[in-house]
């Protein structure tokens, strides 16, 4: 080989090398660009995964809370909650309810942690908390100076940051709840996580208000139920009373031994039937053991109170006795009372069963007894009163109402609760 192929060699040898050193780079070059794709991707999967969690974090604490929400009817322990929950998902010191109570005023229900919420009045004109209800939408307050140009009336002059979300329930606004005081501020974020919050709070909120009204609307026509029973027993019998005793004072003055003696038997049997309706009534405003001994104990006092006392044979069967839950407990033992009225009323009975059957499921409540019974065909539910009653309360926790009567054939009432 001469000089010239050996420098053509050489020559070539160098551009291999040249073309492999090239090749080699652009190899690393990419595995570098992969790998730092791949931390790329690593560090953003990273990132997601936390925000997911976050997010399921979030998801589960609302969850949480609107199930513990939906435990309590008592409307104070939901606003408790309320304001205990949105304090912590912030991040804020303080927290509040207030409550619309016409169109011109709103009410502070509730404050809790520091600083303490005023409890007065708040206009909504003019307000902070009325421009949340009249907007519907949230107002973040972050710089102090800010405070001054709109009228914060319900928080003391120690206040840093507030957050102010209206509380909405079908398509209108009910009221505010508002957080405060979160080191550096609130955020945008904070804004959206406790509006969400909002949503579920004002329906619990609504909830218990409307179990609230309930509440007060039964004890309202339990209270004119039981004036007209007091009207048209007792006061009737007292009046009856005071005739008796003028007519034996007017018969006795005449000399008639025989006509006053009558009549103060007349008073005597009035004066008893009168004693035994006002025991039945005070037993009805109170029935002491129901609460803390349950349904059986309270029907066993029930009926040797009201029926014993009024000389009618009264028998109390329980089969596989449990409690219930107190408000279950309560209606039967209130469709009990009412289908026992009905015997002492209306009945004519010498005999009346009160059977108590309970399953892992259900529980059976029978009252039956031997009066004279009635035709259900001739006298709907809907037109006696006892029976619509009991009708309402059964329906009330979800049970199932029948009953079987026939003239001179007794009658019997059954309502099974399906637990």
């Amino acid at each position: 080989m001469d000089g010239v192929q050996l420098e053509q060699e050489l020559a070539s040898c160098r551009e291999r090398e040249s073309t492999l050193a090239a090749e080699v780079a652009r190899q690393r070059a990419e595995i570098a660009s992969r790998e730092q794709d791949s931390a790329v991707l690593a560090r953003k999967n990273a990132e997601l995964y936390a925000e997911i969690q976050r997010r399921l974090a979030e998801s589960e604490s609302f969850n949480r809370v609107l199930v513990s929400l939906l435990q309590k009817t008592v409307l104070e322990q939901v606003l408790d909650i309320v304001c205990t929950e949105a304090q912590g998902l912030i991040g804020a010191t303080g927290s509040a309810v207030l409550l619309l109570t016409d169109q011109a005023w709103l009410e502070v229900r509730h404050r809790l942690g520091k600083p303490l919420a005023a409890v007065g009045p708040v206009p909504v004109d003019g307000s902070l908390a009325g421009q949340v209800v009249r907007r519907g939408q949230p107002v973040v307050l972050n710089d102090p100076t800010q405070f001054a140009q709109i009228q914060v009336y319900q928080w003391p002059s120690e206040l840093s940051a507030l957050l102010a979300v209206p509380l909405h329930v079908n398509g209108g606004v009910i009221g505010v709840l508002d957080v405060v005081n979160k080191a550096g501020g609130f955020t945008d974020e904070d804004v959206s996580l406790l509006s969400v919050f909002a949503n579920q709070a004002a329906m619990a909120i609504e909830h218990a208000r409307l179990q609230q009204q309930a509440e007060q609307l039964a004890v309202l026509a339990e209270r004119q139920r039981l004036a007209r029973d007091l009207h048209d027993s007792v006061t009737q019998s007292l009046y009856s009373v005071t005739l008796y005793a003028n007519a034996a004072a007017l018969a006795l003055a005449a000399g008639k031994q025989e006509v006053t003696a009558g009549y103060l038997q007349e008073l005597q049997e009035t004066a008893q039937e009168g004693m035994r309706d006002m025991r039945l009534l005070i037993f009805q405003l109170h029935p002491p053991v129901l609460e803390t001994e349950g349904l059986v104990a309270a029907l066993q006092a029930r009926l040797a109170a009201v029926e014993g006392r009024a000389g009618l044979q009264a028998d109390l069967r329980v089969e596989e006795e449990r409690r219930l839950p107190i408000e279950i407990e309560s209606d039967l033992y209130w469709i009990a009372q009412e289908a026992l009225n009905n015997v002492r009323k209306h009945a004519e009975a010498s005999h009346v069963i009160v059977h108590l059957h309970f399953t892992d499921t259900t529980v059976l409540l029978e009252v039956v007894d031997d009066g004279i019974g009635f035709d259900p065909q001739s006298v709907p539910t809907e037109g006696r009163g006892g029976l619509r009653t009991i009708a309402e309360r059964t329906a009330r926790i979800g049970g199932e109402l029948t009953y079987d009567s026939a003239p001179g054939s007794g009658t019997r009432v059954k309502v099974e609760v399906t637990l």
